[in-house]
């Protein structure tokens, strides 16, 4: 079988499918590396350590990387369509040269500074950062691996090679659970830090390969003249990520002021919430974006609106009643996969409060990221910045003052606060920009599923969530419910 076949499709229908069904294999081997880590490790300041070090090395590759899907693939899907494959290789290997030496000087700086650095950027003491100074240090590698792969990812994906980077995610995270059961008896915590370098290198290996011996690509560094208008659109591009990097840190910066194993258990809490948006916004995501990016190209408003609002309305159909299924049965779903070995009682009610809270608004970030594509497609990158900036700065607000009244629960309820306020904003965005793309169809579709599936949170939550049974058969009835009440409604609408 040729393997590049398998994988390579040119339909946008089946490449969604396809990407989202490897995704959830990928992102289910991921999850199942968090599970091991709670039974393993439980939630301490160890612990703590590891997930604010990786957390914040995503976020700082995240301000990198977000010029790829915003600025650097459109030019490049422009420069192939117009002036030919090569013109479109040449920019993205200049970029990937770019990166490459950013990730470098960001390594050599956090192993002179780095110390000093977390300890700007958290509340931990200054005992425990000197106590894991090595979790520090190596943890800053995440950095360019994140950079690198996801950048490879990104231009996978504008080759239409729509589930290859999932099926790469699969081995990457099926190596770090190897690495786990080997290192932690020697390593404690570190073993997780090491399994993850390792399979991101492998990972990396894994990426070039395939785009130079299945994509054919040529790996040519010389310098091209780049259009101004492309330096323009990344200054203002990473201006706005600035401000959404500044609002995810945040949150983090108070949650390490809080004690031991906050973080820790805001993030096992926070890895279920994100499970739908993770398995089914990301994917919807970035292949529909692909296809606003050549309807823009060919200024097909109309396919644009279609596009958008089909995405944008299955995306509500399904992540509408699954947060409120998470909303109900949050603890019950947190002992199912959390509770065992170090992690306690205390542990397990803790993180399913923040998963609980965290999932009430997860359909507005599918939406949200529907938006942000349609930005990227039309290249309005210093028109988006300011709304941008606006809702990060208000998120950091909200966040400060709920923390101020309730503590560390104050970062799930500031973020449903913002997301409310975004997914309403983005009516009169679209109406300013894109008047073309009918949003006010959205709100009201919203408001019809929400008015079908709130009951039945209700009455759940006052029946099933309060009888006395095992909460393995409580989740057990709830999907067995929630699915009847998404079939009937998606035949009753005709959703197919």
């Amino acid at each position: 079988m040729n393997f590049s076949r398998l994988i390579k499709t040119e339909s946008y229908t089946k490449g969604m499918a396809l990407s989202v069904l490897f995704n959830i294999i990928s992102k289910g081997i991921l999850f199942l590396l968090t599970i091991i880590i709670a039974r393993y490790f439980g939630s301490d300041i160890k612990t703590d350590i590891y997930f604010f070090v990786f957390a914040t090395m995503i976020f700082f590759s995240s301000f990198i990387n977000n010029i790829d899907t915003a600025v650097l693939i459109p030019e490049a899907m422009r420069l192939r369509e117009k002036e030919g494959e090569g013109k479109a290789m040449g920019f993205l290997n200049y970029f990937l040269f770019i990166y490459f030496a950013i990730g470098i000087l960001f390594t050599v700086m956090m192993y002179f500074f780095g110390t000093a650095i977390f300890g700007w950027i958290s509340k931990f003491s200054e005992a425990d950062i000197i106590a894991y100074d090595d979790y520090f240090w190596l943890g800053s590698f995440f950095f360019i691996f994140h950079v690198l792969t996801n950048y490879l990812n990104n231009v996978l994906t504008s080759l239409k090679y729509f589930s290859l980077p999932m099926i790469i995610s699969s081995v990457k995270s099926c190596i770090v659970i190897v690495c786990i059961f080997l290192l932690k008896a020697d390593y404690d915590v570190l073993s997780v830090i090491l399994g993850g370098l390792i399979s991101y290198a492998i990972n990396l290996l894994i990426q070039l390969y395939i785009l130079y011996a299945i994509a054919g690509w040529k790996f040519s560094f010389a310098i091209k003249p780049i259009r101004k208008k492309i330096w323009s659109n990344v200054l203002y591009a990473e201006l706005g990520q600035a401000a959404t990097v500044a609002s995810s840190m945040f949150p983090l910066y108070l949650l390490s002021g809080f004690g031991s194993g906050v973080i820790s258990v805001m993030n096992y809490g926070k890895n279920i919430a994100d499970i739908p948006n993770t398995l089914i916004t990301s994917q919807f995501a970035n292949v529909s974006g692909i296809q606003l990016n050549e309807q823009a190209s060919r200024d097909d408003y109309a396919g644009m609106n279609e596009t958008f609002l089909n995405i944008s309305k299955l995306m509500v159909f399904i992540l509408v009643p699954l947060g409120c299924f998470m909303f109900v049965f949050a603890e019950p779903v947190v002992e199912l996969f959390y509770k065992y070995g170090s992690f306690t009682q205390q542990d397990v009610t803790g993180s399913a409060k923040f998963m609980k809270l965290l999932s009430v608004t997860v359909f507005s970030i599918g939406v949200n990221a529907m938006v942000s594509r349609l930005f990227m497609a039309a290249q309005f990158i210093r028109q988006a910045i300011v709304y941008q900036v606006v809702m990060n700065i208000l998120m950091i607000v909200f966040v400060w003052l709920f923390s101020r009244q309730v503590g560390a629960y104050g970062y799930p309820y500031g973020i449903i606060l913002a997301n409310i306020v975004n997914f309403l904003g983005m009516f009169f965005i679209c109406k300013k920009y894109f008047s073309f793309i009918k949003y006010g169809e959205l709100l009201k579709y919203t408001g019809t599923v929400f008015l079908i599936n709130i009951p039945v949170a209700l009455i759940l939550i006052y029946t099933l969530q309060q009888s006395i049974l095992l909460y393995f058969y409580k989740l057990l009835a709830g999907v067995i419910i929630y699915l009847g009440v998404f079939l009937a409604t998606a035949r009753i609408k005709k959703i197919n």
